[in-house]
């Protein structure tokens, strides 16, 4: 390849001689050179690979060749003249859309437009030296050209007033002129005729090349209205050349006459800029800046003004005073948090441009500070939850802060103490740590609400925040948290930053919800508005010199003001989305000092300077020496809990209180530690009591227990094998889990009354505990549970209870007794330690040789010595509602046994034992309640056979063993959130529970043991499910709808679902029989059987029945069960309706009243009544042997019993393996064979596997419900003769002979005996609505009787008028008279109205000209219709019967119409490379030529279109909005309508053809790109104007008025 591209340059030497140019032109995916020496013209790839190449130059003398890229946003460079070709990124960042691109080769120098950032900017060859030449009044600036020997720039402008400038190549203003502004649309290419001194442009709407002075005066016509679309040009000799976009090739023509045009090259895929590749457009000149670079420190620029050049800066640097050197670096900046990134801007110059800082993985950034000394920025990121840090230029990126970090809304250096402070929002916290992340301490965690915004004064030593939660505020504190007072209180809204002036003294803050800025004194006083007006939303607030700085989210702009006056207000850059933090600094200038600033005050850790002195600090975990200068792990350390918070006291003489940061504690009530990671472990006893676990430092907290706990006193944990034991004073019981929480088990749950504290000795294996009986006792057992012994103590109600392991002693408070004693381990050699002044004492703990408890009536913490209670000392004052308190200290929790390694072996529990009990383990394996321990004593397996009984929010498990005493007591499983439970099942395959909600209306499902969260199973509108039923088998899931009276069923594992009984019921209970197919259900004051698609109808229980409540089915006798509610009787029988017999009735004892659930398990028939608050028992054959299982169960509402079944018998039964390969249900009859069947919706095909649509028969038919899916006469329905295939005519016939009536229990009754004033039926319903007179009919519609004289009277009795029908043809006279009146009346209404209607449309049409239509008005198209399997219509073999019989055969047609699909291309002119002219209604000002951008931050579904030439959709511009694009939405996310992240869509050249652009006269002539402001006059394609209040996106739901918020000095 470099060979050959060698052998072309050479080439072109030839070329040039021979007076014949070679092209060089981009093609979107690669770069070429054209050499048209021959006839053919010879073209060569030079730069391939590429994404989007649009503009591009070169620099013959260096070997060079410039391009840019759309897609990835850069201008990259190549070297043509080495065999190996290099690719170099020249300028990488802050590119959004570089359309035009022009190289100086005398100057070298790089020159390029944006039409995105809309700006000119230049830089050297290499990229280095970048500066913004132009930025204001530029729209949409294109095509580039420079004149580097007269010192001139010359560039398109397609944007709102098209225009060509001309300016100095060293950006001067007075230098900048308009030449072209006049009969100009599109101006697309550019190129400059050096030797005529002329400029050459090619515009693409009005089709023509033309050509001027340099001044644009002699304006001259090269081609006109005779090209297609024009897009880029060069000139070489007297040929100008040019790409087209419609021919998709490159074009010729003699640049004086526009003669003599050709084609040079045809069949470009997307020909885009173009030049002449040759020394001669690039001659030779004079270089002002060649000596020393024009003694210039960075940029010598060519100018139109002697001497000929100019000294520039880098963007944002100043040029100092000798008009030659650069200041060093920006002294002043503008620092910008955006979502995705941060970015600078300098305001040491006037252009305000903003440069992206080169950093990585920001994912939403917040607030943001510097530090002058080091040069490192400090960002919070609210998504990655992290603290970050980096320098400017990008290099020495590293996260700080990681861990317990949850929305880090501000932020602030102190840059002479080197410290960081933080707001967090999610742990309403203030923190603090060094610079560099370490000694990280919490410094305020009380009292905060919504902590946000973050200002220091390091050299007073004093800090402010704002704080915006249910009572905004403002506050200050010294910087060691200490000395906090609020300083305003009152009318604020959302404060959402906040900085102080130090020369002035004063504060200021904006407020997003108030829309204001205002300002006070230090002290809150002389509180005034600064500034009022056109403050949507405020958010990022900063203060540099005289100006305050402000971000606003909803006009994404930065704006500032005159801090004193609140005038002289600056727009610093416009429409740039996802603004957030700002910080306005001085780069290299550290002003102030404190005693901080020398050796960091000698303090080891942190130095927090306050107006009292520098104040040493240690962070969590360490404590001060008694110099107070240095940090050290305490040796131990107090930890109490109170009702809402958990702290730490130092045992040292100071007693310093640290408050351990813990959020959300309700009622703190015990506490204990885990030495061997530094956890503590509490109980909360409030509404939702729990049990929680956090480190030391408060990080990490989680709940461990939250489910089954009502009251939990004592907690203990025993740190070998790692578990933890509570008692539940409320439940009664004792029980045990892993630190994790996991393997729960209730160890104690028998005669316990009230069971208080509990002490564990695990080296020993005893665990003790108070229970407060009458009278009260102490108890031991070993840490199993087992052996429990009462200790022969007596005493009075004890709080507290701890253990010295080192003397092997108990000691315990006695608030009746007002005393502290001991005994040793059995109890004996008891003692009184302090029985004087001693109120109260409730907790207890021991630490070396003394006793720390809590007085609750003197408030206080006090200690003794624990031998004889001497040395008495008050720890602690002025605490009240001290629960708990124990010593952190690792000798508090010494010892070993044998449960140390690998949990002893066992799958979940580790038990230890006593010494005396084995010799060999000393420990024990245990299982989870309900779990059995395996054969190996080491492994558990999950019960197989068990209850689960509902309550309003939760769901129980019961174990019940008949054969043994009660193994253990029913646990809640730990599933979360239920609420207004219903009705459950089970699925014993996968483990899951499946309720129905009545909160939510739907039915969900979780894991059994919690592992999994929960599912919606069923959750559709519009339904109301009641009771649920789960087939095993096929896996099926029924449920009753109590909303719409169905019964519909869903495979838990597919989504196939369907109805099975609809009609005039009313299903409410349900019960299955899968073995047989039975569905069965309750229907008012009926029960019935279907078959699980609820055909073979039948009601097998219809008498004597009032109040129906709950069924079940016995699948071992065959036995359904149901209840009367109001007979509360719990009657059985079979399955077909005989040997019905009363069960159980608690009439007599009132032992029934509310039965809302029941379920047979083993021999027993089970039910759960929610008014007793009791689940009974009686024996299912005999209804004897009652017995209530449990007793004061509150909200009960069902209970399912769950019997084992083998997997393997389950695969055995014809349903067990694929649905027995049916499509949606599957059922055995009688046989073992498997059944198909359908939804009531559905037939059976004919492979009687699958389901198909009904086929639709007339009303006069009958529809055969299997099989052929044939129509059958009406009249052949239940003629004795089946004439389906499937026999469906002939099936649930009625059974009585003509002449009688069928009662509802099938009994047949002559029709002469109804009404006849005697029952004969047993149901009784043959009397029922009967007239008292038998001279007297009944109305049709059953509402009244009338005499039978009145029949065919001509007057109507019955309100259906039921007596005048069928009636003999006689009208009466009056009865024409009044049909004729009518008839007259409704001829003159109906001639009136038809007059009114033309007179109206004649009218109408009148004044309304030929409608248009718009092309985004959405076309209602027929669609065809896809057909489905008709099932075919069959004959059998018929009778002579049969024969006689017409057969109706009815198929369903389901072709449709079929319809045009609409072609726009005959409204549009469009052709079939520009499908999207759809999209444009009608033609705008100026749409642009070529790649623009995309406004519309709504409209990404309308540029779902492809074409045959490259396209591009700009992204969003962010300089300025034009007038005829809606205000873009607000931004973040908070108040964002339309956009997820960025507003924007990545730019794609789009080409249109000649037609499309042609006809000024066509209504909807489409831009040749995709550009947002072009949809103004759509609705659909733009987002609703911005308001003029962030409020009106957020009321009624305010906050966050952010996610974040800035920190500033």
């Amino acid at each position: 390849m470099g060979i050959l591209i060698l052998s072309l340059y050479f080439a072109g030497i030839v070329s040039f001689a021979q007076g014949i140019p070679q092209l060089l032109f981009a093609n979107r995916k690669d770069i070429r050179l054209v050499n048209v020496t021959g006839g053919k013209p010879n073209v060569t790839v030079v730069v391939g690979n590429l994404d989007d190449a649009a503009a591009v130059d070169f620099m013959y003398s260096e070997g060079y060749i410039f391009w840019t890229d759309i897609n990835i946003e850069v201008i990259q460079r190549a070297v043509i003249n080495r065999t190996q070709q290099t690719r170099t990124g020249i300028i990488t960042t802050g590119l959004v859309s570089p359309d035009g691109l022009a190289c100086d080769w005398i100057g070298k120098k790089l020159y390029w437009t944006d039409a995105e950032t809309n700006r000119i900017e230049v830089s050297n060859v290499d990229g280095s030296y970048r500066k913004v030449l132009y930025w204001e009044d530029l729209d949409q600036p294109r095509a580039i050209a420079l004149d580097p020997f007269r010192g001139y720039m010359y560039w398109t402008d397609w944007g709102e007033v098209p225009k060509i400038e001309r300016a100095g190549m060293d950006g001067s203003l007075s230098t900048r002129t308009v030449i072209v502004d006049e009969n100009i649309y599109w101006p697309n290419g550019l190129t400059i005729d050096y030797d005529d001194e002329k400029v050459f442009w090619a515009d693409a709407k009005n089709s023509y090349i033309h050509s001027c002075n340099f001044d644009g005066t002699h304006r001259k016509v090269i081609i006109d209205k005779d090209l297609p679309h024009p897009f880029a040009l060069t000139l070489y000799g007297d040929n100008l050349y040019w790409t087209d976009w419609q021919t998709k090739a490159l074009h010729t023509c003699n640049k004086r006459t526009g003669i003599e045009g050709k084609i040079i090259l045809m069949d470009i895929h997307s020909p885009m800029d173009i030049h002449v590749f040759d020394a001669n457009r690039q001659p030779e000149g004079e270089n002002p800046c060649g000596s020393n670079n024009g003694g210039c420190s960075h940029l010598c620029l060519m100018s139109p003004i002697p001497p000929r050049y100019k000294c520039a800066c880098p963007t944002g640097v100043r040029l100092l005073s000798d008009q030659k050197t650069c200041a060093d670096g920006v002294e002043e900046m503008l620092l910008l948090a955006r979502r995705t990134d941060l970015r600078r801007i300098s305001l040491d110059t006037p252009d305000f441009t903003d440069v992206v800082l080169q950093l990585d993985n920001i994912k939403h950034s917040i607030a943001i500070d510097y530090d002058p000394v080091e040069g490192y920025v400090y960002w919070t990121d609210d998504e990655v939850r992290a603290i970050r840090r980096a320098f400017l230029n990008g290099t020495g990126q590293m996260v700080l802060i990681d861990t317990e970090v949850d929305h880090p809304d501000g932020i602030a250096v102190d840059w002479i103490g080197r410290n960081l402070y933080w707001t967090d929002t999610g742990t309403d916290r203030i923190e603090v740590a060094r610079l560099n992340g370490t000694s990280r301490k919490i410094l305020i965690s009380e009292n905060l609400d919504e902590p946000r915004a973050l200002c220091l004064d390091p050299e007073r030593g004093t800090m402010w925040w704002t704080d915006w939660g249910a009572v905004p505020k403002i506050e200050t504190a010294y910087l060691d948290g200490t000395n906090r007072k609020t300083v305003i209180d009152r009318d604020l809204g959302w404060p959402n930053g906040i900085v102080v002036d130090y020369a002035e003294n004063k504060i200021y803050w904006c407020d997003a919800k108030l829309d204001k800025i205002e300002v006070a004194n230090m002290n809150g006083t002389g509180r005034r508005v600064l500034v009022k007006d056109n403050l949507p939303h405020l958010f990022g607030f900063s203060l540099l010199g005289d100006y305050l700085y402000w971000t606003e989210w909803q006009r994404r702009s930065v704006e500032r003001v005159n801090k004193k006056s609140g005038g002289n207000r600056t727009l610093i850059i416009d429409q740039l989305p996802d603004l957030m933090g700002l910080k306005a600094v001085k780069v290299k200038k550290a002003e102030g000092t404190n005693e901080c600033a020398n050796s960091n005050g000698w303090c080891s850790h942190l130095c927090l300077y306050t107006p009292k002195g520098a104040q040493c600090a240690c962070p969590m975990g360490l404590e001060l020496i008694s110099k107070g200068k240095k940090c050290i792990v305490p040796e131990a350390f107090l930890l109490f809990t109170r009702e809402q918070d958990i702290k730490r006291v130092s045992l040292s003489e100071s007693h310093r209180v640290v408050p351990i940061p813990l959020k959300d504690i309700k009622k703190a009530m015990s506490i204990d530690f885990d030495i061997g990671d530094n956890r503590i472990y509490w109980t909360d006893g409030g509404d939702l009591p729990s049990i929680s676990r956090a480190f030391m430092n408060g990080s990490s907290i989680e709940k461990i227990i939250d489910f089954g706990i009502e009251g939990p006193e004592g907690m203990a944990v025993d740190w070998v094998a790692r578990n933890i034991y509570w008692a539940d004073s409320k439940t009664n019981r004792i029980e045990v889990a892993r630190l994790s929480g996991a393997s729960r088990r209730v160890l104690v749950w028998e005669g316990l009354s009230h069971p208080k504290a509990i002490a564990l000795d695990p080296p020993n294996g005893y665990m003790y505990w108070i229970d407060w009986s009458q009278p009260p006792k102490l108890e031991r057992a070993w840490l199993d549970g087992t052996n429990r012994e009462i200790l022969p103590v007596q005493f009075g109600r004890v709080y507290g209870l701890t253990i010295d392991y080192t003397e092997k002693r108990l000691y315990w408070t006695d608030i009746d007794n007002k005393c502290i004693e001991s005994a040793n381990m059995l109890g004996e050699d008891r003692k009184k330690i302090v029985q004087s002044d001693i109120e109260k004492p409730m907790a207890l703990t021991q630490y070396q040789d003394y006793l720390y408890w809590t007085n609750l009536e003197k408030k206080t913490i006090e200690k003794a010595n624990k031998t004889t209670g001497n040395n008495r000392t008050v720890v602690l004052e002025y605490v009240d509602s001290v629960m708990d308190l124990l010593i952190f200290h690792g000798s508090r929790q010494s010892g070993w046994n044998s449960c140390l390694g690998n949990n002893g072996k066992c799958s979940h529990l580790c038990l230890a034992l006593p010494d005396a009990v084995n010799n060999t383990d000393r420990h024990k394996c245990a299982c989870p309640t309900h779990y059995t321990l395996d054969s190996n004593n080491r492994t558990c397996s999950p019960p197989k056979s068990f209850i689960l009984f509902s309550q309003k929010t939760e769901i129980s498990r019961l174990i019940v063993d008949d054969g043994k005493s009660d193994t253990a007591p029913d646990v809640v499983l730990p599933i979360q959130s239920l609420n207004r439970l219903k009705a459950i099942d089970y699925d014993q395959k996968n483990g899951h529970v499946y309720w129905i909600s009545g909160k939510s209306k739907s039915i969900k499902r979780a894991k059994i043991d919690g592992s999994e969260p929960e599912k919606n199973v069923i959750n559709l509108p519009g339904i109301r499910p009641f009771d649920l039923a789960i087939d095993p088998y096929s896996r099926v899931l029924f449920y009753s709808c109590s909303l719409n009276n169905v019964i519909n069923f869903t495979h838990i594992d597919s989504e196939t679902r369907g109805t099975v009984v609809k009609g005039n019921f009313e299903p409410r209970y349900l019960a299955l029989n899968p073995e047989k197919g039975y569905l069965f259900w309750t229907n008012n004051d009926v029960i019935t059987r279907t078959l699980f698609d609820g055909t073979e109808h039948v009601d097998i229980f219809v008498s004597k029945l009032s109040k129906l409540g709950p069924i079940t089915v016995d699948p071992e006798t065959n036995v359904l069960f149901w209840v009367d509610l109001e007979d509360q009787v719990i009657e059985c029988g079979d399955f077909h309706g005989g040997n019905r017999k009363q069960l159980f009735s608690g009439k007599a004892d009132n032992n029934i009243q509310t039965v809302v659930g029941l379920a047979v398990f083993r021999d027993y028939l089970y039910w759960v009544d929610n008014d007793k608050r009791l689940i009974g028992r009686v024996n299912k054959r005999t209804g004897r042997e009652l017995k209530f299982v449990q007793g004061r169960v509150p909200n009960l509402s069902d209970i399912h019993a769950v019997i084992n079944l083998d997997q393997v018998d389950v695969l055995k039964h014809p349903c067990g393996k694929d649905n027995g390969n049916c499509s949606h249900l599957c059922f055995t009859k009688e046989s073992e064979k498997a059944q198909c069947s359908c939804p009531s919706n559905l037939v059976l095909r004919n492979d009687e596997r699958s389901c198909a649509e009904k086929t639709t028969c007339s009303p006069d038919q009958f529809t055969c419900k299997t099989g052929n899916k044939e129509c059958i006469p009406k009249q052949w329905y239940c003629d004795g003769s089946a004439d389906c295939g499937d026999k469906s005519d002939e099936a649930d016939c009625p059974v009585c002979d003509i002449g009688k009536y069928m009662c509802k229990d099938r009994e047949c009754i002559l029709e002469s005996q109804v009404c006849d004033g005697k029952f004969q039926c047993r149901t009784k319903e043959d009397e029922d609505g009967c007239c008292e007179k038998e001279s007297q009919i009944k109305c049709a519609d059953g509402s009244k009787c009338y005499e039978k004289s009145n029949r065919c009277d001509g007057k109507y009795d019955c309100v259906d008028h039921s007596d005048e029908e069928s009636c003999p043809d006689i009208v009466s006279e009056t009865t024409t008279q009044s049909l004729s009146a009518h008839v007259i009346v409704a001829i003159v209404v109906g001639v009136f109205f038809i007059i009114v209607v033309i007179a109206v449309v004649f009218a109408c049409r009148r004044k309304t000209p030929d409608a248009h239509y718009d092309d985004h008005v959405m076309i209602a198209l027929t669609k065809h219709s896809n057909s489905s399997e008709t099932p075919n219509n069959t004959l059998g073999k018929r009778s002579k019967k049969h024969e006689r019989k017409p057969l109706i055969m009815t198929t369903l047609s389901l072709g449709s119409e079929s319809a045009n699909v609409y072609d726009r291309s005959h409204v549009t002119g469009a052709s079939s490379s520009s499908s999207a002219v759809t999209q444009y209604p009608k033609e705008t000002l100026n749409p642009p030529p070529s790649p623009v951008t995309d406004r519309s931050v709504c409209a990404e579904n309308f540029f779902d279109y492809t074409t045959n030439s490259p396209s591009t959709i700009r992204s969003f511009k962010h300089k300025h909005r034009r007038r005829h694009v809606p205000p873009p939405p607000t931004t973040p996310c908070s108040t964002d309508v339309c956009e997820d992240s960025e507003p924007y869509f990545r730019n794609k050249y789009f080409n249109n053809s000649r037609v499309e652009l042609n006809y000024d006269s066509d209504p909807y002539p489409p831009p040749p790109t995709p550009r947002s402001h072009y949809f103004s006059d759509i609705d659909v394609t733009s987002c609703p104007d911005s308001p003029t209040t962030e409020r009106s996106y957020f009321n009624p739901y305010p906050p966050p008025p952010s996610p974040v918020a800035n920190s500033d000095c």
